[in-house]
């Protein structure tokens, strides 16, 4: 069930920035983006259940505490401050 919230977190991440890029520069830009944002998400998860596969076992720690929803929360904390970062700083400039 974590595993389900922690995805459709992204899934709306990914709607945001597409949208945004989208309304502020253009199609590809939005484009661009979005894969951006994919291959952050695949990358990442591959380290994180890496990284979280030396101090949980492969079957979890319950049904709901699986290994796949400790990767997929430090992932998300990870992202979380990363695109902070990374799109916090961007401002859209108007022109007169």
């Amino acid at each position: 069930m974590i595993e389900v919230i922690v995805f459709y977190g992204h899934v709306i991440f990914l709607v945001y920035i597409f949208t945004k890029n989208f309304i502020e520069d253009n199609f590809v830009s939005a484009l661009l983006s979005s894969i951006f944002v994919v291959v952050i998400f695949t990358v990442g998860w591959t380290f994180s259940a890496f990284v979280v596969g030396l101090f949980i076992p492969e079957q979890g720690l319950s049904r709901i505490l699986t290994k796949a929803a400790f990767s997929l929360t430090l992932l998300a904390i990870l992202e979380l401050t990363f695109y902070n970062f990374y799109y916090g700083g961007r401002k859209a400039v108007k022109s007169n």
